[in-house]
């Protein structure tokens, strides 16, 4: 796996506001699944990207999936993570 692709989360990742009382653990793993989700789509849309040709009937949709991988990405963190740094996907 791309160590890029993975962070530790901690207690101190969440505001002080939100965690009280030993709710942390429930945030932490709620945290951790979000970023999870987010990983797989982030990997799932690198798929479809590679995958579809250069097509001028596809462009849009590719596009959209291209905005939202860029999305992701910067919600993770990853902003220089791409397609090229991840390689082909293999199963």
């Amino acid at each position: 796996m791309n160590n890029r692709a993975t962070r530790r989360v901690s207690a101190s990742d969440i505001p002080p506001g939100i965690a009280r009382d030993g709710d942390s653990n429930a945030l932490l793993v709620d945290s951790a699944i979000s970023h999870c989700e987010k990983l797989r789509r982030v990997l799932e849309l690198e798929e479809w990207i590679i995958a579809t040709p250069d097509n001028p009937i596809l462009a849009t949709t590719r596009r959209k999936w291209k905005e939202e991988h860029e999305q992701l990405l910067s919600e993770l963190h990853l902003e220089r993570l791409d397609a090229a740094d991840v390689g082909p996907v293999t199963d």
